[in-house]
């Protein structure tokens, strides 16, 4: 009797041994917290993220991989990245005028004749001291020029700031244009909101008799529709 149970407990001692010899031994593939992710799989819950294969998800706690669209038939955002020498706000008004000539030997001018061979836009300098622009544009075989007078932005103007009432200093006789001054810079004068310009003939505006470098001051003038900053506005 003691005999068949001994042989008995070899036995089931032998089935044992056999079953485990032939279990796996390959890694677990599906890790739990910190597991390593399955080459091409899904990564497991806050377990590391290595480059996903291609069309593999991350699943949630890994790593997210930012990726650039450029795949054939993949949607594009236009970019608008000003280039070298492109504008930064203001017009550049140029080219100017001066120095120009049309093929009637001429510098394009308010209604001087133009063909197409001719400039077709050119810039006038206006207002005082030269401060701002005017176009001259070809326009059914004549330049049209610009009504009033641009003035780039970025500019100090506080100079031609219109004064609330003139300043006494001003001669009772109407400023002219280009006639000699000897009054201090950014003093704006005018005799009943008028001056004279260069040719003598009576305007609407005022003058200023900015310092010189190169010899006597002379007034600088302009009219109201081509001063920078009109009825005081606009001006620090």
């Amino acid at each position: 009797m003691r005999t068949v149970t001994y042989l008995g407990t070899v036995v089931l001692l032998s089935q044992i041994v056999l079953a485990q010899g032939c279990g796996s031994n390959a890694p677990a593939t599906t890790g739990g917290a910190g597991g390593a992710a399955v080459m091409g799989g899904a990564a497991a819950m806050g377990g590391a993220t290595t480059t996903p294969s291609l069309g593999g998800a991350v699943a949630a706690g890994g790593s997210a991989v930012t990726t650039t669209p450029a795949g054939t038939g993949g949607a594009t955002t236009p970019v608008t990245t000003p280039g070298a020498g492109g504008s930064t706000g203001s017009t550049t008004y140029q080219p100017l005028c001066a120095g120009l000539t049309t093929a009637a030997g001429a510098a394009p001018t308010k209604g001087g004749l133009c063909v197409a061979a001719d400039p077709q836009l050119c810039y006038k300098t206006c207002g005082p001291a030269s401060s701002g622009f005017k176009s001259e544009t070809c326009t059914g075989g004549a330049y049209v020029e610009q009504s009033g007078c641009s003035f780039p932005s970025g500019v100090d103007y506080s100079c031609y700031k219109i004064p609330a009432t003139i300043d006494p200093a001003c001669s009772a006789t109407p400023p002219q244009a280009s006639s000699t001054c000897s009054y201090t810079p950014c003093t704006l004068c005018n005799v009943a909101g008028g001056y004279l310009d260069s040719s003598g003939a009576p305007k609407t505006g005022w003058c200023v008799c900015p310092a010189s470098t190169t010899g006597a001051s002379k007034w600088s003038c302009a009219s109201n529709t081509a001063w920078p900053c009109p009825q005081g506005m606009g001006c620090s």
